[in-house]
Order: C-alpha cells, then sequence, then structure tokens
C-alpha cells in the first residue's frame, strides 16, 4: 500500500496513493490508522484524491478511522473525493458521517 503522511502544526492529512481504496489494502492501511491516529491530537484529514473505486472494506476502514476520531473528540475530513466515491457514500448515507470536504 502506497501512502503519504503530512504532519502539520494543526492538522495530519493522510493521502492514499492507490486507486482503489478496498479489501486488497484495509487490513494494512487498518493497522497503519490505528497507530497513527492514537499518536496524533491535530485535526485527521483522509486525502482519497488518487481513489477512483472503493469497496465495503474501503468503507470499513473510513468508519473506523472516524470512530477513532469521535472517540477523541474530533471529526474526520475527507478530501479531494472522487464523484464515484462521494456516490457511494451517499447511498450509504454516510454523507452524514463525514465531513465531505471537496
Amino acid at each position: 500500500m502506497k501512502y503519504e503522511i503530512d504532519k502539520q502544526k494543526d492538522k495530519t492529512i493522510f493521502k492514499i496513493r492507490e486507486k482503489t481504496l478496498g479489501q486488497e489494502i484495509s487490513p494494512e492501511l487498518k493497522t497503519e490508522l490505528i497507530f497513527l491516529q492514537k499518536e496524533i491530537k491535530n485535526q485527521f484529514i483522509f486525502d482519497l484524491g488518487d481513489v477512483t473505486k472503493c469497496d465495503s472494506a474501503g468503507i470499513s476502514c473510513l468508519l473506523l478511522s472516524e470512530r477513532i476520531e469521535r472517540e477523541k473528540g474530533n471529526k474526520i475530513i475527507l478530501q479531494n473525493l472522487n464523484k464515484n466515491v462521494i456516490e457511494l457514500l451517499k447511498l450509504a448515507r454516510l454523507d452524514r458521517v463525514f465531513d465531505l470536504s471537496k
């Protein structure tokens, strides 16, 4: 799995460098998210600019990340979302859970 982490003073941006957010990368991604998000205290932003497809395993990763942030009293931001990913999240009514920042 390819990704970048940009730690700034007020936010941490986690950028997935994969076309598909799915079952192939979800075990490794979940492990990375748990360790990263437990360590940071600032705003967590998930940059999905390279992702064009997402399956249920990918949604599970996003929900895990959201739960970790909610337990810390924070909201997760999803940014640079592809139209297909936005439609999937809306279909699953997860646009009510996530901040779907453009």
